[in-house]
């Protein structure tokens, strides 16, 4: 195993002698609904990525969560965050101060001071409650990049008892040994903070577990009492797995594991109504999935129509490690779902050269999370990915509803010189107006190249998207497809899958300029 991709929705940097020529595409002026004003409250933030510090020869793994306060004038006044870099915990690490700024067209910068160092990051808003984020960092004690999201936090005080009934978690990362690892599942906190059941499915490098978890806990850290009710933030055994977590609401919790590996995501709670049997799943769902294979950075997007145990009108695209496997001829496709454990259930599709299969964890009719369990394939290996499973709606998918202003996000790995598996993090944030299906914006763009981090911002976004097919989910066999021009690059050509006309996902179907294996998100800014 290679690489994993940790993140779905993320920031690129790209260095000028990995784009290749293209043409100059100028930022425009920005303009929209956004002011300092939107960005006001406290925010629980995760960025995952990689981080080369002072006096160290190469960048390693890193996953950060924690929260920010925001006063909606420019200054940070507060904050905390826990940092897992490739396994070594860095806990409670208070954020003093900061400042940010917020355009009208909801992009601009966040600085967060910890200590002496100051960490960057670029935003952009899909509303004022919620954002998309890179890390920026690049500083005398370290440069790091990465890609994550922000959302606003209830209102303090926080106490254990906000967590309560089940939920569904995806945990990826890697295990003890630096194992790519997808760790996904579901667990119930009773009233008392006790996690009393719960079930889950473990690939690391292949090596697939499913089963019941050992009866776990959320409580208040003993050395950081105050921090739960000023920030949510607490500590948990999850099967035998020690993590930080952070309170979102009650519907959602984000964690981090500080022993046994670097493992972070979220557990957001399980509706009352998500589907237990084959009869009461039917209906159209994109997918969406990033990881490692055993040849290095893997990503699988696609879409099927479930209609009781069968399923229909599957197409699929995957990149392993550049690799390109369009697949329109799946068949034999078929459900089943786990009695014993609601929501639980596993898909086939039967590919003409090899199956694939995953296992899914619904947390509503329309929502939940999934993983690649399929063993082995035509140049593929073992897999180890997850990501997301979203009922689609509001077809048809036009110029008409598909239009307003997007934040944009995509990370994964780029090879800068030579071949994969040299791989190096790419990550990239933008703004597009998407108006008669072409795109116009700004972008920031970061990529890490060994110790040297490469930032481009404020670059000019241009492009177009094509829609094809009768219903837009590309459910006749025919590709929707995505090309994004950025200033001095080649184009870029993604293959994309709408959830709806506020959400769509992407990653990219060629290797024009740099090879990279990318996977992101398009969405509305609200």
């Amino acid at each position: 195993m290679k690489r994993l991709l940790f993140a779905l929705a993320t920031a690129a940097g790209l260095l000028s002698t990995a784009c290749g020529g293209g043409s100059s595409v100028q930022p425009p002026p920005p303009v929209g609904k956004y002011s300092m004003a939107s960005l006001n409250g406290q925010y629980a933030f995760v960025t995952n990525g990689e981080v080369f510090t002072s006096g160290s020869n190469a960048p390693v793994p890193l996953a950060r969560t924690g929260v920010f306060i925001a006063d909606g004038k420019g200054n940070i006044t507060g904050g905390i965050e826990d940092v897992n870099a490739s396994g070594t915990p860095s806990n409670a690490i208070a954020i003093t101060n900061g400042t940010y700024i917020v355009n009208a067209d909801g992009r601009g910068a966040l600085a967060l001071n910890v200590g002496q160092s100051t960490l960057d990051f670029g935003i952009t808003l899909t509303s004022t409650s919620d954002g998309l984020l890179i890390d920026e960092t690049s500083n005398s004690n370290q440069a790091s990049t990465g890609s994550g999201n922000f959302v606003l936090q209830k209102a303090a005080p926080f106490a254990l008892t906000d967590v309560n009934g089940p939920y569904v978690f995806d945990f990826p990362g890697l295990d003890a040994n630096n194992n790519p690892e997808s760790f996904i599942g579901e667990f119930t906190v009773d009233n008392t903070g006790a996690i009393p059941t719960g079930f889950f499915d473990d690939n690391v490098n292949g090596n697939l577990t499913s089963g019941g978890m050992a009866p776990g806990s959320i409580a208040q850290d003993p050395l950081q009492l105050s921090t739960l009710s000023s920030f949510g933030r607490g500590i948990a055994n999850i099967a035998g797995q020690n993590f930080v977590f952070y309170i979102v609401d009650s519907r959602r919790v984000r964690f981090v594991s500080t022993s046994g590996g670097m493992l972070s995501g979220d557990a957001v709670t399980q509706s009352t109504n998500v589907p237990t049997s084959t009869s009461n799943f039917n209906g159209s769902f994109a997918f969406v999935l990033a990881g490692a294979s055993a040849n290095g950075g893997v990503t699988r997007v696609g879409r099927f129509t479930a209609n009781g145990a069968t399923v229909g009108n599957v197409l699929g695209d995957t990149n392993d490690a550049g690799r390109q496997h369009p697949s329109t001829s799946f068949s034999s496709g078929t459900i089943t779902f786990d009695s014993a454990n609601p929501g639980r259930g596993q898909i086939t599709f039967q590919d003409t050269s090899f199956p694939f299969a995953f296992v899914f964890y619904l947390s509503s009719a329309s929502s939940g999370v999934i993983q690649d369990v399929t063993q082995s394939g035509p140049g593929v290996g073992i897999v180890v990915a997850d990501g997301s499973i979203e009922l689609q709606s509001g077809s048809p998918f036009t110029s008409a509803n598909v239009s307003g202003t997007y934040a944009m996000n995509w990370s994964g790995l780029v090879v800068a010189g030579g071949s994969f598996p040299i791989e190096d993090e790419e990550d990239l944030l933008a703004q597009a107006n998407v108006s008669s299906m072409t795109l116009s914006g700004a972008a920031d763009l970061f990529q890490f190249t060994s110790a040297t981090l490469t930032p481009q911002l404020d670059l000019g976004v241009g492009g177009v998207i094509q829609i094809n097919g009768t219903d837009g989910t590309s459910g006749d066999g025919s590709r929707n497809g995505m090309t994004v021009n950025l200033t001095g690059a080649n184009p870029i050509n993604f293959v994309v899958y709408f959830v709806n006309p506020q959400l769509a996902f992407f990653a990219n179907r060629d290797n024009s300029g740099a090879q990279r294996i990318v996977v992101g998100i398009l969405k509305l800014q609200q």
